[in-house]
């Protein structure tokens, strides 16, 4: 009875996020390395974020540099611009030590008043001199539902 319970959690549990794909922002440095990004809901691609619900996601990164601190910053591209969206900090799983792999964690709310629209999301996590950790664009779907 425990088996069959713990494989319907694990199935239930992959049914609602998948390991996203995604591409690296612009052309400038990077101090880290992202090994896994998961969005929860997400259960195909692109990532459909309904209205009136919280998404979170987590991204599991090496850094190449030690950090005090971070800051999260992230931007809608529409018509290929970007529209910042302001976003909790969010937290790490810990201190950000070069060459330790750390996991950083953050959800966002998706307003009801937010158009249906298929859009490019970048999203950013800067060290404590302003330079990106990581950084990387995911395709989304704001929906009704």
């Amino acid at each position: 009875m425990i088996k069959f319970l713990t494989v319907l959690a694990v199935t239930i549990a992959c049914s609602y996020a998948v390991t996203v794909k995604y591409s690296g922002c612009r052309s400038h440095g990077v101090h880290g390395q992202i090994t896994n990004l998961d969005v929860d809901p997400c259960p195909h691609e692109p990532c459909a974020l309904p209205h009136g619900k919280n998404i979170t996601l987590t991204v599991t990164f090496t850094p190449t540099e030690s950090s005090s601190s971070f800051k999260s910053s992230v931007h809608g591209i529409i018509l290929g611009l970007p529209v910042p969206y302001g976003v909790p900090l969010g937290s790490m799983s810990g201190p950000i030590v070069s060459g330790q792999e750390v996991t950083y964690t953050n959800s966002l709310y998706v307003s009801p008043a937010y158009p249906t629209i298929r859009l490019n999301v970048e999203w950013e996590v800067l060290d404590d001199r302003g330079r990106d950790l990581f950084c990387f664009i995911i395709p989304v779907h704001i929906t009704n539902h």
